[in-house]
């Protein structure tokens, strides 16, 4: 019977570096040039080449390698032929089911030349079995400890992705920081801006694709990299910005320069599937790169995210008040009503009750109140807050709380230098009852008093470290509110970005004939 052999060679990154001094090159051209030689030698004819790079002996995805067992089964080949039998596969359970199990079923030898492993001599199965465990235990605990040195250098905040998330670019002076891609990182900035305004993620999508700016995995492999979404290339959108991929970029909380790692892990060193990790448990070091989104545009849009609140069919941008108004009466959402005018050329928008309006009528606030009056009413009291705040002279407040902790500070200090005088003082009474200068009664005596009063000055500096954070909490506030008043000192008209400023819920009350309807807010500031 004429021989047909499948020569197959393979090469993964924990292949790269030979195990003990003396072994031979593992390279890819090194094992293609071995084994055709050795093809040449025995007038073997060789069927075809099957070579997977990059690929580790456990993964069972390799295409080549696949690709190779599909033609021995169906009658191709009838000899694969390999450098060392580890290079064949790694793991137990597949040399057993295709080397000892299948190959005899098909009528394919299998031989590798290094390890003289040949199904056609009884004599080395064992030895073949011995190599499968011993090559299965050298990946398990080669897994371990890669896993080990990845945890151990996110905890120390060191980057340790393949590839640098959009936005960003591995520092060419050290591959484990993070530093800003200026062109993509503008385009970052822009997504979140959009998403303050009210844009939904196809509208933010659409925007961009218009403008023709790169989709990440484009911008990418125009820089160079060889980095590969997998997804987006069997995908129609390839090149594309897609919902997805807004979603991914503004709930990343890596722009913010908290650099944030193990969101998943390989399900185990054989299966190379992704599993998430819940997010309690992801690496957070916080500082760990300059940041792209300032605290404020992050905190506004992961509350926006938190409220699920929807878009606009037609626009993909939020309404107004969306997710903003609760009925007085029930506490369900207030569900958005479209309407025309008589002429059916203009479009107005009201809300009502939702649990009135989906059916169960059991709220008493049916009646539903027109936006066009909710924006008249808001920027009336809006401008009445910014009045309030700025004649209350809330706005030098910040100044005040920091004289404050400027005089707590000085006090804790006063302390501090009296604790330090006291624990000297006991120090050298303990080096006078050592010289015998006083005596142990008088020792205990006077270092016993002294203690007395060191731990009460340490209470009293605790409790006005305690003090100093609530103020500093108030400070915190009062700045994120004179932000927001240094914007809008004045208000004409109504944005989505004014309404989620100002703006945390608002109650609508029953509507009652011939009086106000009661609108209860819930202020940001």
């Amino acid at each position: 019977m004429s021989i047909s052999v499948a020569i197959y060679v393979r090469l993964s990154d924990e292949d790269r570096n030979k195990k003990y001094k003396g072994d031979e090159s593992e390279s890819i051209q090194n094992q293609k040039s071995m084994l055709t030689e050795y093809c040449r030698e025995r007038n073997w004819e060789i069927y075809d080449i099957y070579n997977d790079e990059d690929y580790s002996g456990t993964d069972s995805s390799r295409p080549e390698f696949n690709r190779m067992i599909a033609d021995c089964e169906s009658g191709r080949v009838n000899l694969v032929l390999c450098k060392h039998q580890d290079r064949f596969a790694r793991d137990n359970e597949v040399v057993n089911h295709y080397i000892h199990d299948k190959f005899l079923e098909w009528g394919v030898r299998f031989k590798s030349v290094i390890d003289h492993i040949d199904t056609d001599d009884e004599n080395t199965k064992k030895q073949s079995q011995i190599l499968a465990l011993t090559s299965e235990w050298y990946c398990e605990d080669t897994s371990k400890k890669i896993k080990s040195v990845l945890q151990h250098k996110r905890e120390q905040g060191q980057f340790v992705g393949s590839f640098a998330p959009y936005g960003y670019t591995v520092d060419p002076k050290d591959k484990h920081h993070l530093v800003i891609d200026p062109d993509a990182a503008e385009n970052v900035r822009l997504i979140f801006d959009l998403y303050v305004q009210g844009n939904g993620y196809r509208a933010i999508a659409i925007e961009l694709n218009n403008r023709g700016i790169p989709s990440p995995t484009q911008y990418k492999q125009m820089k160079g990299s060889k980095y590969c979404n997998k997804k987006v290339e069997k995908s129609a959108s390839k090149g594309f910005w897609t919902l997805s991929t807004i979603t991914r970029i503004i709930q990343n909380e890596t722009y913010t320069g908290t650099l944030v790692q193990g969101k998943s892990h390989s399900v185990s060193y054989k299966n190379h599937k992704r599993k998430p990790v819940p997010s309690e448990e992801w690496s957070r070091n916080p500082d760990a790169h300059e940041a792209i989104i300032d605290p404020e545009t992050w905190h506004k849009v992961q509350d926006r995210i938190s409220k699920k609140t929807r878009v606009s069919k037609t626009t993909q941008t939020l309404l107004l008040f969306s997710g903003k108004l609760k009925c007085a009466v029930c506490g369900a959402h207030m569900k958005e009503h479209p309407y025309w005018n008589k002429a059916h050329t203009i479009k107005y928008h009201s809300y009502r009750c939702a649990t009135y309006d989906n059916g169960a009528m059991n709220c008493a606030n049916a009646k539903s109140i027109s936006q066009l009056q909710l924006e008249a009413f808001f920027v009336k009291q809006i401008n009445t807050q910014i009045r309030q705040f700025c004649n209350t002279n809330k706005l030098t407040l910040l100044d005040k709380h920091q004289e404050k902790i400027d005089t707590l500070t000085g006090t804790i200090n006063l302390y501090k230098e009296q604790i330090t005088d006291k624990e000297n003082k006991v120090t050298k009474m303990y080096e006078d009852y050592l010289d015998g200068t006083i005596s142990a009664e008088q020792y205990k005596i006077i270092s016993n008093k002294f203690t007395d009063t060191i731990a009460e000055l340490k209470a009293k500096c605790e409790n006005i470290q305690g003090q100093i954070a609530h103020i500093e909490s108030i400070k915190a506030e009062e700045a994120d509110k004179k932000a927001i008043i240094n914007k809008y000192l004045y208000v004409d008209k109504l944005t989505r970005e004014i309404v989620d400023d100002f703006i945390d819920t608002v109650y609508i009350g029953e509507y009652e004939a011939g009086k106000d309807r009661k609108i209860t807010i819930d202020w940001k500031i």
